[in-house]
Order: C-alpha cells, then sequence, then structure tokens
C-alpha cells in the first residue's frame, strides 16, 4: 500500500471561492496581457503552432519572444493534466498517491544546502573547579560532499514522517562536475534511500544517463512508467514573467519522456512580483499555468505537479 500521509478533515481555506476566481481570472489576463517572455526558441514555436501570438521581441545574440496564452490553451491543459499523479518508489509501500481532489498532505525533505555541518562535543572543565565539566557542541564548516548526500539520504529512509525525499546536500567534491554531478547525485539519492527522489537537473545532457539508471532500477521503461521512482523540478520561469532557456528545454525533454515534473515558480514580494499578497499570488499562479500549458502541449497528459 502506498504511504497515507495525512489527510486533513477540514481544511483551512484563507480564501473564499469568489477570491479564489478573482485570482484564476487575474491570472489569465495575466497570460494574455502581458503575456510571457520567452527565451527558448522551441518552446515559442510549440506555442505559435497551438494559437497563442508570438512576436519576436528580439534577434540579437539572445533571440527572445513575447508569447501570449490564450484561455483556451490554459483550459485545454488543466483538462489534459492527469488528476491524479502517483510517485513512485523502490519500495512500493513508499508510493506516494497524489489526488487533486482530496486534502492530503505529505512531508518531503529539501533543500539543498551549500554548507555542511560537523559537529564535535568537546569536554570542557571549569578553570575555577577542575572537577565541573561540561560539553559544548562545536560545529565546523565545509563544503558537501557525495559521502554527505548519502548519509543525509540514509537518514531520511529511516525517518518514518518524511514521506519523500528531495536531495537536501549540494555536492561538491574536487572530482564532481557538470557531466558527472547529476549521475552521482541521483545514484547516491537512489542507494540510500527506497522513497521517492526528486531533484532539479545541473545539467540536461545527464537527463537520459539519469533516466536509463532509474530503467535499470525497476527493470526497464514500461515499469519507470508505471513505477515513475524519480520526478524532476523545474523552474522554468523567472519572475517576473519570463521563460528560461535552459530550465524550459529541460522542462520540454521531461515532458517527452512522460516522467513526472514540478512546475515551480519563485517570485519574491516586492521586487520580481507585486507586494500585496494578491497580487504576488496572481502572478505565481499565471507562472506556474503558464508551465503546465507549456507541458501538455508537449506531450498530453505529463503528470505534473503545481510547484
Amino acid at each position: 500500500m502506498p504511504r497515507e500521509g495525512i489527510l486533513i478533515d477540514t481544511p483551512y481555506e484563507r480564501m473564499t471561492k469568489e477570491q479564489i476566481t478573482q485570482i484564476h481570472q487575474t491570472s489569465i489576463e495575466i497570460l494574455n496581457n502581458p503575456g510571457l517572455v520567452c527565451f527558448n526558441r522551441e518552446a515559442a514555436e510549440i506555442f505559435h503552432s497551438n494559437g497563442a501570438e508570438v512576436t519576436s521581441v528580439s534577434s540579437s545574440e539572445h533571440p527572445c519572444w513575447l508569447v501570449k496564452i490564450p484561455e483556451r490553451l490554459v483550459l485545454y491543459a488543466l483538462d489534459s493534466a492527469p488528476k491524479t499523479v502517483k510517485l513512485g518508489a523502490r519500495n512500493p509501500d513508499n508510493s506516494l498517491i497524489m489526488n487533486g481532489e482530496e486534502p492530503r498532505v505529505f512531508f518531503i525533505s529539501g533543500s539543498e544546502t551549500n554548507i555542511w555541518l560537523d559537529v564535535d562535543f568537546p569536554i570542557y572543565a571549569k578553570k575555577s573547579d577542575p572537577n565541573i565539566e561540561i560539553t559544548v557542541p562545536e560545529f565546523h564548516q565545509r563544503r558537501g560532499t557525495v559521502a554527505d548526500l548519502c548519509q543525509s539520504a540514509h537518514v531520511c529512509e529511516h525517518l518514518d514522517t518524511l514521506d519523500a525525499y528531495i536531495r537536501t546536500v549540494n555536492i561538491q567534491d574536487k572530482d564532481i562536475t557538470e557531466d558527472n554531478k547529476d549521475v552521482n547525485k541521483f545514484f547516491a539519492s537512489l542507494n540510500n534511500t527506497t522513497k521517492h527522489f526528486m531533484s532539479g537537473l545541473t545539467s540536461l545532457k545527464q537527463l537520459d544517463n539519469v533516466v536509463n539508471m532509474a530503467k535499470l532500477i525497476v527493470g526497464g521503461e514500461e515499469e519507470l512508467k508505471e513505477n515513475p521512482i524519480i520526478s524532476f523540478i523545474t523552474c522554468l520561469v523567472k519572475s517576473p514573467l519570463q521563460f528560461v532557456d535552459d530550465t524550459t528545454q529541460a522542462l520540454i525533454e521531461i515532458c517527452r519522456r512522460g516522467l513526472p515534473l514540478v512546475v515551480a515558480p519563485s517570485p519574491q514580494a516586492g521586487t520580481t512580483a507585486p507586494i500585496r499578497e494578491d497580487g504576488i499570488v496572481a502572478q505565481m499562479n499565471a507562472e506556474a499555468l503558464a508551465g503546465i500549458t507549456l507541458s501538455q502541449l508537449v506531450n498530453r497528459g505529463t503528470p505534473v505537479l503545481y510547484g
């Protein structure tokens, strides 16, 4: 049986249905006017071929396009995206079934620390009375390593209340490069936990190596689709309202492989988004909907989570 999480009997609703409708309608208006600036050529072409209004903004060394997404494409995507998403696991009992119709909460680790703290517990004696001793923790900072990631994943494996694992350590060993970072962080995590593993990609070139690793673990391509033991975080929209070239391409390629992914916008109130809560929520919702729409235009039925 999959992990149960916590089903909330009476969810606390901060917004009324009318306010939710207003937020949604504002997001739809944002997507159509002003739209989003897209720095990924293929995404611009996908939107254009599906009826979105796409105009060239710059044809310089870094070309970009203004994409205005009509409401019908958003509604198509919302209708196409699965309402239930399965996040598989090496141990089937650790799978997560995320049903959008029920208020069920799962607890997952995160995020990726750059600095690892080693701790010692030296014993100190009081100068005036050497018979009085105390133990004081001392912390020592250093860069995170693959071994630290393994240890962290192993600890999370044994935390009963933790339902899945997002990598917690940025591996920075001397021999870790952009070409081998992804395979190392996925292998280290999968090898030390039987729970679902979610992560972003450092290099799109390593996507197939990571996917092939997962196929070997579960037994093949169809087995991976049935039991997706990995999923991907894609921060394709940089606030405010910009499709980033490399992470947008990552979303496109992950969708083509039919694996679960998270669309995760990250606006900051007062700088890259309005400072008022309703404004930032409307923009964030628009950015998430834009990524979800692209995912369904690339591959209808792609399991996508609203991040």
